[in-house]
């Protein structure tokens, strides 16, 4: 089934492209009624009986298959999980047998889970933080539910100490991510799957000149740490204080900066869960930096020296979610590490 609905994604990417313009513009009202018109060609088709299995499971059974799994997993007991029997795992984009990897290593859980869940399909996620034999990490765990039974669970850990103590500094997401939608507001399906589609098309080889969709007061966070709309300067990431004031900037400026412009390939983009009820998207793509971009010239007439770091072809995995209000974007919560060069993902979407 999946690889069928990958195939209709790929199939639709050339009417994303043709319509990117229109919907990433969607900052008004008339552009948000047209995205919630537009036709629902990037949807994942499902059986009638598998709508019905999927409807079994609301929200809030969602969330608890995610709150089971992690206390099995915690407990190094797969018997405590609701799994089907020929529940498929991975993590990292290694497929892998449930027991292995984190299973083996947990050894407590964090406070912090942020979940989105798709009734309609049986999708539920979280951005929650874990122990691992006492050490901290960021964990993002997807789980496919049919019939009571988790079928699927894909998952990626970012071993970041501090990213996860901030996270429990937290201790909930921001308020914003949990409040519904007014049912006569929300997107569509596929309206919330091209904003999140059209940010990371922003993102590769951003060169400042595109149409970038952010609510005024937009926010972004990275690993927990906050990274748009900061008082004073700060090194952001890999880079210096060439570029420090990188985070005083709100979401539409940094983009227009064009700063991410070394960011050469953003590719295997999927949508892991689409909660149409908060306007929200968890997607996840993996970022090419080929190491053939040496410097970026900047929209206010800087140019930037690219870090050695970038200098040789690398790949990070970026797990993102986007919080998506009348088509424009108020809330990015990101977390991203690198894996070996041009790797794919273990499930297709």
């Amino acid at each position: 089934m999946r690889t069928r609905i990958h195939a209709r994604l790929v199939a639709a990417t050339l009417f994303v492209a043709l319509a990117a313009a229109a919907v990433w513009a969607a900052n008004s009202s008339r552009a948000a009624a047209a995205n919630r018109a537009a036709p629902a060609r990037m949807a994942n088709v499902l059986s009638q009986d598998q709508q019905s299995s999927a409807a079994q499971c609301d929200r809030t059974c969602l969330e608890g298959m995610i709150d089971k799994y992690l206390t099995a997993m915690a407990a190094h007991d797969p018997s405590r999980a609701p799994l089907s029997p020929n529940v498929q795992y991975a993590q990292d984009n290694v497929r892998l047998k449930i027991g292995e990897a984190l299973w083996a290593t947990t050894s407590g859980l964090g406070t912090y889970r942020h979940y989105f869940a798709d009734p309609e399909r049986g999708d539920v996620a979280c951005i929650c933080v874990v122990y691992e034999n006492g050490t901290g990490a960021i964990l993002i765990v997807r789980l496919k539910v049919a019939n009571h039974l988790i079928t699927e669970a894909e998952q990626f850990v970012a071993h970041d100490p501090r990213g996860a103590a901030l996270y429990e500094k937290m201790g909930k997401p921001d308020p914003r991510w949990l409040e519904p939608i007014p049912a006569d507001q929300r997107e569509t399906r596929e309206a919330l799957e091209q904003a999140a589609y059209m940010y990371l098309e922003g993102l590769q080889l951003n060169d400042g000149r595109g149409v970038y969709a952010f609510t005024p007061d937009c926010q972004r966070t990275e690993d927990a740490v906050k990274t748009t709309n900061q008082p004073s300067e700060q090194n952001y990431g890999h880079a210096d204080e060439n570029v420090g004031d990188f985070v005083t900037m709100n979401c539409t400026d940094q983009y227009k900066l064009g700063f991410l412009g070394f960011t050469t390939g953003v590719r295997d983009r999927r949508f892991l869960v689409v909660d149409v009820e908060r306007g929200a998207v968890l997607a996840s793509s993996y970022l090419d930096f080929d190491g053939t971009v040496t410097e970026v010239h900047l929209t206010d007439g800087r140019v930037w020296k690219v870090p050695p770091y970038f200098m040789t072809p690398r790949t990070n995995i970026a797990n993102e979610a986007y919080r998506v209000e009348k088509g424009s974007i108020s809330r990015i919560e990101m977390t991203m590490y690198e894996i070996p060069f041009n790797m794919r993902p273990a499930f297709g979407r």
